[in-house]
């Protein structure tokens, strides 16, 4: 195998792009200067080999030999690869190596020549009297010789011919892709077979012309980890996905030679982020009474296994039968059992541990007659432990993806591709250490072109956890005037109201799919023209109720689910992939909806399209400057709502010399403060205290606060879009402290434009303030420096405790972990032993008074010293109006500047340079009031936000922090 590709060669990020006959190569090269400017560093384009001429999608290919002619040909791919080039953009393309169409010329050569055909090793055929079994017929109209060719309705045969034609819902005679006997699975394990049906692929890697791979359903392949040990080794440097869906806890092969997945278990994870544990019950509640469903999902999902594969998978159970040697009925059983995709075990080799354990555990839960069949698939011959192995995806995609999730939705946004809709949400802490486990270069998405529902409509789903009692009531307002299949009707309010508006035309599509897939009352195989025309009514009157009323209700707290998935999606690790359209708002449903045509550029129309793109465009431009290895260290907030933030921090490395540490001894004065945004243009630079309870956090009276959109005001929960995207709460919370933007009585002493202070009380604010008062110890720490080592130390302990035995607390309780950063405001008063100079809980940055309060040793305020724009070269900050803030001596900064590279950072290799801030479960925090005393400390630096243009350092009030977007995307500032 060959060594791994370069960083150089991966993508920062990529951006998915549906290729079709309307919207070829020439198009793609038309956008390059939008996706340029978005931020992007890869198109990623949908399959370009030779398909079907009317397909959409490209997963049909009939000749691996030529790039599709409908996109514009090997010249039209050649000029846009240069077009795309000049905009500095590179190329990833999906791959097919599973199947392709029945309509090729290989197979036309086998069906006349049979197993003679010199293209016979190309598929995997089920020989019978040397003929293979067609299943197309479909009605008593006999087939109609013409001259060398058998025509029957728009099927085309060789005549005669090595082939018998069967009935259409029989399986065929050959490997398929599931149920799809239109696509005929290949054999690319034989060498000659993969350079054969990868030529262009390799012509293009070879050309330069390609930089990347996504490999499409690589469980259907007979040795996937073979096949993309060869496709590395002829690929080299290329970066390479695979289709993989992961279940639960499981992860992807080690041994696979591929970067990663293209980001279903992300999609899932982050998604959980958004919902609340606590509407699983009444949701389940719910969902029963109206369905008459059981409340438990494992029971649903093993019946519909069971149901695909009495309608689909007869061929393929009696093949592994044969192949077993075992009872089709135990093959049956176990395939219903399996909890995965896929086992991994590789013939001639001892089966992995894991893939022993999974099988083991399916067949507990089956009855004794598998046990042969144990054996088999596990220590068997090739043709058993691989067949099986090929069978198991179809019967989870089928049964799963496709009827299960139609069939059991409490709550739909949880019901996606390698989803498990009975697990509601996901704790930060799990998300933290699931981040902790990434592969750097695997893909992450929230949404593809095989998602159930785009992420926006799962954004508005999500709400619907923290808001069961009130959703209740309004489904049971719509089911009074218009009802029509109880097995039906609560998906369908579920998402209407998540993809409104909606014509009656698209949402009448879903509504077919869904009832076809869920195969209760019709499907595809069992059409029902009079339940299909009610279907149609009842779709045609639901859009006419006024749904709209409670979308809108709830769209400022979707806004928050979807601006957070989406900041965290692009800043977590891995190459984030931005589906079409979807750096706006997007309200789609299940393909073929989400496929529809994209216009470009894209054009905010609301101010949820406006904040989505800004922290799109924002979050993809910092990707690329950071690179694709940054490391990734859990933040954690403080106060009351601390369970409503998820932030983390992305960590490159420091080629810095350490400096000398600091001394042992430091010196505080009266006017320390704690929360301190470096500069706003509305008010003079420097350290701040935090705004007292009841002090309005407005562009006018606040540094950081910017103007939302032109709406004038910061962004609330507590307003929805019809009062603007700023609009204000209009109440304090219960701990006094305002939410975000909360509108307050004029204070003396909390400032003017012109008075460059918020003034206020920051006790209030749950943080100390210069008046606050303090131990005894840290009063002698400031006139007695000598003894600041020791009595400060044991204050700080006694008052707040030590911050490392919090750490270990927090790790032996499962609560925290102890080398996540744990920068506190309340630690580091007065002067620790040098021992412990600059140190993070991790090691990580430094928690160093300067820092945190922004106080130079000196003892006058650090954060004087730049403006909006950064280090003047005369040390003034330069504020926009044209006015000198406070000045710094050049020198005085480059010490402090030196001696903050000089903390913890430098002794692991790397440093802080980028924090995301996100805001969860929106509707339980506008219930408690807001944000009140919750607060964040950011890591050792100055930090912008790229969302607002504010610079922030130390312990910040996450009421300030996320005053205007209920995100925030931090960038070091003073590097």
């Amino acid at each position: 195998m060959s060594s791994p590709p370069t960083p150089l060669s991966r993508p920062f990020s990529t951006y998915r792009v549906q290729l079709t006959p309307d919207f070829g190569f020439a198009q793609v090269a038309e956008i390059a200067g939008y996706l340029r400017d978005l931020g992007v560093s890869h198109v990623y384009l949908s399959p370009i080999l030779q398909a079907t001429p009317e397909s959409r999608h490209g997963y049909d290919v009939t000749d691996h030999s030529r790039i599709r002619e409908e996109f514009g040909g090997a010249t039209g791919f050649r000029e846009m690869a240069q077009q795309l080039a000049a905009h500095d953009l590179g190329i990833v393309i999906d791959i097919v190596p599973n199947h392709m169409n029945t309509v090729n010329a290989q197979f036309w050569s086998v069906l006349k020549d049979g197993p003679a055909s010199p293209c016979a090793s190309w598929f995997d055929i089920e020989w019978v009297d040397g003929k293979v079994a067609l299943p197309v017929l479909g009605d008593d109209t006999p087939p109609v010789v013409d001259g060398d060719v058998l025509r029957y309705h728009e099927h085309a045969f060789p005549h005669p011919g090595h082939y018998r034609l069967v009935d259409w819902r029989e399986g065929p005679g050959y490997r398929r892709f599931f149920d799809v006997s239109t696509l005929i699975g290949l054999r690319v394990e034989d060498p000659s077979v993969l350079f054969a049906t990868h030529e262009v692929i390799f012509w293009l890697l070879d050309e330069g012309l390609v930089d990347g791979l996504r490999v499409d359903h690589p469980d259907g392949l007979a040795d996937p980890r073979g096949y993309l040990e060869r496709l590395r080794a002829r690929a080299g440097s290329a970066w390479t996905v695979v289709e993989k869906i992961l279940i639960g806890p499981e992860r992807l092969p080690a041994d696979w030679a591929c970067d990663g997945t293209t980001g279903y278990e992300v999609l899932n994870r982050v998604n959980g982020l958004f919902v609340d544990p606590a509407g699983k019950e009444p949701l389940i509640r719910l969902f029963t009474e109206l369905t008459g469903q059981p409340a438990d999902y494992r029971p649903v999902m093993a019946q519909a296994k069971q149901d695909v594969l009495d309608l689909f998978f007869g061929a393929e159970v009696d093949r592994l039968a044969r192949a077993t040697s075992c009872d089709p009925a135990a093959v049956r059983e176990l395939l219903a059992a399996m909890p995965v995709y896929r086992a991994y075990v590789v013939p001639g080799e001892p089966p992995p541990p894991v893939a022993v354990e999974t099988v083991e555990l399916a067949a507990a839960s089956c009855s004794p007659a598998v046990r042969p069949l144990v054996h088999e698939v596990l220590y068997g011959s090739a043709e058993s432990i691989v067949r099986f192995q090929q069978t198991c995806g179809p019967v989870m995609a089928k049964g799963v993806e496709d009827t299960a999730l139609y069939r059991w939705f409490p709550l739909a946004c949880l019901n996606e591709v390698g989803g498990e809709p009975d697990v509601f949400g996901i704790s930060v802490q799990e998300f933290h250490e699931f981040c902790g486990e990434m592969s750097p270069y695997t893909m992450t998405t929230l949404s593809t072109h095989d998602t159930k529902r785009s992420e926006d409509v799962r954004a508005r789903l999500s709400v619907l956890s923290e808001l069961p009692g009130e959703w209740a009531a309004a489904v049971a307002e719509w089911s009074a005037q218009v009802s029509f299949d109880p097995h039906l009707d609560y998906l369908a309010w579920q998402n209407l109201m998540a993809a409104w508006p909606i014509s009656a035309e698209r949402f009448t599509e879903y509504l077919l799919k869904a009832a076809r897939e869920a195969k209760t009352a019709i499907s595809w195989v069992n059409p029902d023209p009079d339940y299909e025309r009610r279907l149609r009514a009842f779709a045609a009157a639901a859009v006419r109720l006024p749904i709209g009323g409670f979308t809108e209700r709830i769209d400022r707290y979707a806004m928050s689910n979807s601006l957070g998935a989406k900041l965290v999606q692009l800043m977590m690790p891995g190459v984030p992939d931005v589906y079409q359209g979807n750096e706006t708002t997007d309200f789609s449903l299940v393909d073929p909806d989400n496929r529809r045509p994209i216009t470009y550029p894209r054009k905010p129309e609301t101010s949820w399209d406006s904040a989505k793109l800004l922290v799109t465009t924002q979050a993809l431009r910092l990707r690329r400057r950071l690179g694709g290895a940054a490391a990734y260290s859990p933040l954690y907030a403080d106060g009351p709502q601390a369970d409503h933030v998820i932030a983390f921090a992305r960590t490159t490395p420091d080629t810095t010399t350490p400096a000398p540490p600091r001394p042992a001894t430091w010196t505080f004065t009266e006017e320390e403060t704690i929360w301190a945004p470096e500069h706003d243009p509305a008010t003079d630079p420097g350290a701040r205290p935090a705004p007292e309870a009841g002090t309005a956090w407005t562009p006018e009276a606040g540094p950081g606060a910017r103007s939302a959109l032109g709406t004038g005001a910061p962004w609330s929960l507590e307003a929805g879009p019809a009062a603007g995207l700023g609009a204000r709460p209009p109440t304090q919370d219960p701990t006094g402290m305002p939410g975000p933007g909360t509108p307050g009585p004029s204070t003396p002493g909390t400032g003017t434009p012109d008075d460059g202070a918020s003034g206020g009380d920051a006790a209030d604010a749950g943080v100390p303030s210069v008046d606050a008062p303090r131990s005894r110890a840290a009063a002698t720490a400031d006139t007695d420096p000598g003894a600041g080592a020791a009595t400060c130390g044991e204050a700080n302990a006694a008052a707040h405790g030590d911050a490392r035995e919090r750490a270990r607390t927090h790790a032996a309780q499962g609560t925290r972990p102890a080398d996540a950063y744990r920068v506190r405001a309340d630690v580091g008063y007065g002067a620790p032993p040098a021992d412990e100079h600059g140190a993070h809980l991790d090691g990580v940055g430094g928690a160093r008074t300067d820092d945190v309060h922004g106080v130079r040793p000196d003892g006058e305020h650090a954060g004087q010293s730049r403006g909006e724009h950064g280090d003047h070269p005369d040390g003034e900050g330069v504020r926009p109006d044209g006015e000198r803030g406070g000045s710094v001596e050049p020198e005085q900064r480059a010490g402090a500047v030196a001696e903050e590279q000089g903390g913890g950072v430098a002794g692991v290799g790397g440093r802080p340079r980028a924090v995301v801030v996100a805001t969860r479960l929106p509707v339980g925090l506008a219930a408690a009031g807001g944000w009140g005393s919750t607060t964040l400390t950011l890591p050792a630096g100055t930090w912008r936000d790229l969302l607002t243009g504010g610079l922030f350092t130390g312990r910040i009030p996450l009421a300030h922090l996320l005053g205007q977007y209920p995100v925030s995307l931090l960038e070091r500032h003073d590097l």
